[in-house]
């Protein structure tokens, strides 16, 4: 009988583990493209997301950002395009993913419900590629992402908060994509993103070890899965008190005061252009998206928590200057939706809210569907 060699064991078993970092961090597989999802169990409706950890178990979901191969291929977009299909891909924040609505609530749920065809008799399907972030350099990145799904025409919905300069967005959003991020800078001119922060992945980062928690998330992922399939239950509902119809005598833009909003200077107005670049042959339908108008006290200054009525009403003046002067159509339906449809921030909408905006942005999409 051979002896057994504990020091010899051990320092095998740690070479072939370095080994396989290696090899890992070098050769790159695409693990995310690795998914039990549209196979073994039902894709997802929307890209799985939860605001709060200790509510993934209980939503049957956890949000892997960090990869986006993960993300999509988790979701029913992800799936080979039919010949009769004409595909919408929504992009957009948290209000397009559908905070507080189930999918079929939302506004891809309601458009897909509609059973629209085109001019030449294919079935019009819209998938929801939203994640909840109002970025609108996310939503670039996204549908630059999403593009490999062969989208037909993208919605694009934007609101004010969305073109901010935020490095805490930067940081959390598009720090695994640095690389191709710089790449869309540099190739569309974006200016006033700083890309200055983030950070470049090192070889360790693309080990084993480096990529632990990423990973973790994918095989949480696939696991979670199984309760999406049993349930369709992808988000925790709660319980939230109706907005208030009466505001702040505050009319500062968060900290940016009246008169210094800096909308051409500041903001990520130039990622619009990209956006229409980017997706070169496919329509882009850009919709300002409604946001609740408050009717009480100070409604005179504030339409609601977040804009004050001087800086929604410039935003609003100059994206009508901005489109017209870079020739492209859009729908502004800021105003479209009642006050009493939305739950629980002045941008999420009810069922019925989001029925509204469908029916709404239903002519363009036909008309968009039949120029093709």
């Amino acid at each position: 009988m051979n002896k057994v060699r504990p020091f010899y064991v051990l320092m095998k078993a740690l070479f072939l583990y370095a080994l396989a970092n290696l090899a890992f961090a070098y050769f790159n597989p695409p693990v995310g493209k690795l998914s039990l999802y549209n196979w073994l169990i039902s894709g997802r409706e929307r890209a799985p997301y939860e605001r709060e950890a200790e509510y993934y178990n209980i939503a049957h979901t956890i949000p892997v950002y960090e990869n986006m191969d993960a993300m999509y291929q988790s979701t029913t977009l992800s799936q080979p395009k039919p010949a009769d299909e004409f595909r919408i891909f929504l992009i957009g924040d948290s209000s397009a993913w559908g905070f507080q609505l189930r999918p079929e609530e939302t506004l891809v749920g309601q458009l897909n419900a509609l059973h629209l065809k085109t001019c030449a008799g294919k079935r019009i399907v819209a998938y929801n590629a939203a994640f909840p972030l109002p970025y609108v350099m996310k939503d670039l990145l996204i549908m630059d992402k999403v593009r490999e799904y062969d989208p037909d025409l993208f919605l694009w919905t934007i609101t004010l908060d969305g073109f901010r300069n935020r490095t805490i967005f930067t940081n959390y959003f598009l720090d695994p994509y640095s690389s191709r991020v710089r790449q869309l800078v540099d190739a569309y001119q974006i200016k006033n993103l700083d890309t200055s922060q983030m950070t470049q992945a090192t070889f360790w980062d693309k080990t084993i070890i480096g990529q632990r928690d990423a990973l973790k998330k994918i095989f949480l992922l696939q696991l979670h899965g199984l309760g999406w399939s049993a349930t369709n239950l992808d988000y925790d509902y709660r319980s939230y008190p109706p907005l208030a119809q009466d505001q702040s005598a505050d009319d500062a833009f968060f900290e940016t005061p009246q008169g210094q909003l800096g909308l051409a200077d500041e903001m990520l107005f130039d990622v619009l252009e990209a956006g229409y670049q980017l997706a070169d042959q496919t329509p882009v339908l850009v919709i300002n998206e409604p946001i609740f108008i408050a009717a009480g006290v100070n409604s005179e200054i504030r339409y609601n928590e977040f804009y004050p009525r001087w800086a929604y009403d410039e935003y609003l003046q100059y994206l009508q200057t901005w489109m017209s002067a870079h020739q492209r159509e859009y729908l502004d339906a800021w105003n479209l939706v009642p006050s009493s449809e939305f739950t629980d921030t002045p941008f999420h909408r009810t069922p019925k809210g989001e029925k509204i905006l469908a029916e709404y942005i239903i002519p363009q999409i036909q008309k968009l569907a039949c120029s093709k």
